[in-house]
């Protein structure tokens, strides 16, 4: 519906008041239809409109209430939505209407619950179930103001009072609110019926049981039928642990009103009393060597039922270690405990008994492995070492196998061994053996072989053993010694290159075993040399008063550890002098040969001054470079100064002048 104020002109040029016009009211037989045109803005255009009028005169049509009823009552309890009113709102000129709500007082417990919708009798004032909840002594009755609208001109307004019927209250049957019962807890299984609550309502309500047990803790064993009133039980009574009786609190209501509740009294009669354990709660020291049963626990019931008990562990691989089925009370070992693996010494057990009914509380039992002294061992119990003779630190290869993870180990000789003259010795700490004097086998001066038992001590007192085979080794381990600290020899400055002069010697006090005694020489003072043979031989005859002198050294041959060189080299002395008259016949070079590698060496021919040639020449030319720039550099400085401190009286005259 839209309002429109205009003017419209009729034939007879008077003028009527156009007062609204309805769109869905208008038809064909509308007394006004003119084809005409509107000009509507924004934007300027003209449209052709048919305007289809129903025209009244200004205050003639207002909505009005009809007949009805106006005073209702409802039930206080009610839950289902109740018609109380059916509404008559119209318009004189037959116009659309609304009618709706306006207030409701009071507007507590169930303001809300009032609403008009459209009925097929028109508008209908309900009570709408379940939106909030009539309460007689709050809210005895409800003024309810409605208003009936056209949209055009003020709503008409009628009061509705609905008036709230209290109902009756359900009755216990009989109506004592105190009952005691008894009931024997071996011979009450689950499903019995324990009692038969009877109620009655005046209005013929239906009315609903419930059930509370006191103490909380039973309410799962009590069941109430809501529509009979028949109590059950829904376990066999034995669950009731140590307990002798319970209250049943039972309530009635038909809906509206809740009463109660009746108290039921139980007692309960040879109570099943749950299992204990008298010994548990505590700590048990079990030695890592023990076997068998580590603990037996003691258990304690009425004696109507087996024992059975539920064990759990934080420490699954401790559990592992021990034998628990659950029924037995003994917890026995299954293997070997083992101090030294830390995550065993110490396993908590969570136990609860149950005789099939009741538990009893939850123990705990905590078994500790305790640490026993157990013997080391030495592996492997037999070594096998070679050394070379001499003094000298070597290490056996033993290894300690302790369970005793923290002990404390000593090395020592046995007193097994037969090392009387004490050749050996231990590090009591690291077990590294030693000899303990310059230990020789040199042409059987000690037995190359030796059998020592060594032993290891815990701190407990507890010894291993184990054997070494010792082989002590004829090794290099004399370096050679000339027989003479000093050789003269004496040539001419014709001796040929090549002759023998004489020979030096050396002595090695090692055995033949690997080459350890075979020696060889070496040695050069340029002109002369020493052949590996130990001959001295001339290279280069010198001028006559010529004198050499030069270190011979000696060296053997063997392998282990390794070859040695003489200590103390010899000092060799050769002299030159004249050739005898006549000279003697030229000497033809001698042939030596290699002891130690048998063969033969050709002796050099070579001057073996040429080196020493080279490298003096080369000292001279740097020397003399070096004078020239100094001379180069500071030459005039110091003939000037020279002149200034020494010119005499003629040769400082041109200075003069």
């Amino acid at each position: 519906q839209h309002l429109y104020r205009f003017l419209y002109p009729r034939r007879d040029f008077s003028l009527i008041f156009v007062r609204w016009i309805s769109v869905q009211g208008l038809n064909k037989n509308s007394p006004y239809c003119y084809n005409t045109r509107v000009r509507k803005r924004p934007p300027m255009k003209t449209l052709p409109v048919c305007l289809f009028l129903s025209l009244a005169v200004l205050g003639l049509a207002v909505p009005q209430f009809g007949n009805f009823t106006k005073v209702t009552t409802i039930p206080e309890g009610i839950t289902y939505n109740e018609l109380l009113s059916v509404i008559d709102c119209s318009d004189t000129d037959h116009g659309p209407t609304n009618s709706y709500v306006l207030t409701v007082v009071p507007s507590t417990p169930c303001g809300q619950c009032f609403k008009i919708f459209s009925c097929p009798e028109g508008d209908c004032l309900q009570y709408r179930a379940g939106v909030d909840q009539l309460d007689y002594r709050q809210a005895p009755s409800y003024l309810i103001t409605i208003a009936c609208d056209n949209g055009v001109d003020t709503p008409d307004q009628r009061v509705v009072q609905v008036m709230v019927v209290p109902s009756s209250p359900p009755v216990f049957d009989p109506d004592s609110l105190y009952v005691n019962i008894s009931i024997d807890s071996h011979k009450t299984p689950a499903r019995t019926v324990l009692f038969d609550v009877d109620a009655v309502d005046k209005d013929n309500d239906d009315v609903i049981y419930s059930l509370a047990v006191v103490p909380s803790t039973s309410a799962g064993h009590y069941w109430i039928d809501s529509f009979t009133g028949e109590i059950f039980t829904t376990v066999d009574t034995r669950r009731e642990c140590d307990r002798n009786d319970v209250s049943l609190l039972v309530t009635i209501t038909d809906g509206k009103t809740k009463v109660g509740p009746l108290v039921i009294d139980v007692s309960i009669l040879n109570p099943n009393v749950s299992p204990r354990a008298a010994n548990l709660d505590t700590t048990v020291q079990i030695p890592e060597t023990a076997q068998g049963t580590a603990y037996s626990m003691m258990f304690m019931d009425d004696n109507t039922r087996d024992v059975f008990y539920t064990v759990t562990s934080g420490n699954s691989p401790g559990l592992a270690q021990y034998t628990i089925d659950g029924k037995s009370p003994n917890i026995d070992i299954k293997g070997n405990l083992n101090y030294e693996t830390s995550a065993l010494r110490s396993t908590v057990l969570d136990i609860q008994l149950t005789d099939g009914f009741c538990r009893s509380p939850l123990y705990q039992l905590t078994l500790t492995v305790t640490d026993v002294n157990e013997a080391p061992l030495i592996v492997p119990s037999v070594s096998r070492v070679e050394i070379c003779e001499g003094k000298r630190d070597f290490n056996p290869g033993f290894r300690i196998v302790d369970e005793d993870a923290s002990d404390v180990h000593k090395w020592s000789i046995s007193n097994l061994t037969s090392d009387v003259a004490g050749h050996f010795g231990i590090d009591s700490s690291t077990g590294v053996m030693r000899t303990l004097l310059d230990y020789d086998v040199d042409m059987g001066a000690m037995a190359a072989k030796r059998q020592i038992i060594v032993q290891v001590t815990d701190k407990g007192g507890l010894i291993a053993t184990a054997t070494v085979d010792i082989t002590i080794l004829d090794c290099n381990d004399n370096a050679p010694v000339f027989n003479s600290a000093n050789y003269s020899a004496a040539a001419t400055e014709c001796t040929a290159a090549g002759s023998q002069l004489m020979k030096v010697t050396a002595t090695d006090r090692d055995s033949s075993r690997g080459m350890n005694n075979v020696l060889h020489y070496s040695g050069s003072g340029g002109a002369i040399y020493i052949a590996s043979g130990g001959e001295i031989i001339v290279a280069q005859a010198m001028p006559a008063g010529t004198v050499l002198t030069f270190f011979a050294y000696a060296y053997d041959n063997g392998q282990t550890p390794g070859p040695l060189r003489s200590l103390h080299p010899a000092v060799v002395s050769v002299r030159f002098t004249k050739c005898p008259t006549p000279p003697p016949s030229t000497t033809t070079p001698v042939a030596t040969t290699s002891h130690f590698a048998s063969t033969t060496e050709t002796l050099p021919k070579e001057n073996d001054n040429t080196a020493w040639i080279i490298i003096a020449s080369l000292l001279g030319t740097a020397w003399l470079g070096v004078l020239g720039y100094m001379l180069w550099r500071y030459g005039a400085k110091c003939l000037d100064v020279w002149r200034k401190i020494n010119c005499g009286q003629d040769a400082c005259w041109e200075k003069r002048r």
